[in-house]
């Protein structure tokens, strides 16, 4: 499953990659690559190897040229016939003329548009495009086996795991507590996006709202608050900093 972005700006063209990635991630949908371009050239080259139904992220305005965009969307359709266009753009007011060009585009999306509003349209085309092709998304658990339990939760409802006694652990998630023996060395290895804000804590990435750096706490998203060590307040900010970035 392909992805293609045709950007001229290089900034705003890996903005939006990471921000695809970011998505992927978090949703579980599969791709084969996701490529990033000024050159349409590229792309039109690449179609004809792509296995599955491709999507298509095309600025506008390429080179100062105002209507580009749309003018390689009609190249796209005389070798794609089903492929997803999306027109991602400062000029929305092209958007009633892009109906003279025929090439079914599925949305725009506009880049001046609030972060989380830009990625709630790009999480929407990206699930067409699951449909489309017939995919399933990969199942999203934190599945964690021992020689004493088994456990499996859905990760988007992980918060975080603590320590409670001598090789005892707490898994708290957004509505209910588990609790299991096992190390948070352990655990730490399970998934890249538990990691360690204290000693004694792990705390799902997705789950992280706001950093206190004063205080030494993470606010997460249910409201809660978990410790973060002195130590590890430098990591922690240059994580959320980076997640941060990937929205626009």
């Amino acid at each position: 499953m392909s992805i293609f972005i045709l950007e001229d700006h290089v900034i705003q063209a890996q903005n939006l990659k990471k921000l695809i990635e970011q998505i992927c991630l978090e949703q579980r949908i599969p791709y084969d690559c996701i490529e990033a371009t000024s050159k349409y050239e590229e792309i039109l080259e690449k179609i004809a190897h792509c296995t599955y139904t491709p999507i298509y992220f095309l600025d506008i305005e390429i080179k100062q040229e105002e209507r580009k965009g749309l003018d390689v969307a009609q190249e796209i359709r005389k070798v794609d016939q089903q492929g997803i266009i999306v027109f991602v753009t400062t000029h929305s007011e092209l958007a009633p003329i892009s109906y003279q060009y025929m090439v079914s585009a599925l949305t725009f999306i506009d880049k001046n548009a609030p972060s989380t509003a830009r990625k709630q349209r790009v999480e929407s085309c990206l699930q067409h495009y699951v449909v489309k092709n017939g995919v399933a998304q990969q199942e999203d658990y934190l599945l964690i086996e021992n020689a004493h339990t088994t456990i499996k939760v859905p990760f988007q409802e992980v918060e975080y795991v603590m320590t409670d006694e001598p090789h005892r652990l707490k898994l708290m998630t957004t509505n209910r507590l588990i609790q299991f023996y096992g190390t948070l060395k352990e655990i730490e290895q399970y998934d890249t996006r538990l990691i360690r804000c204290h000693k004694s804590y792990l705390v799902n990435t997705q789950q992280v709202q706001a950093l206190d750096s004063k205080n030494g706490e993470l606010l997460l998203l249910s409201g809660k608050k978990i410790p973060v060590s002195r130590r590890l307040l430098k990591p922690i900010k240059e994580l959320i900093g980076q997640r941060d970035k990937r929205e626009w």
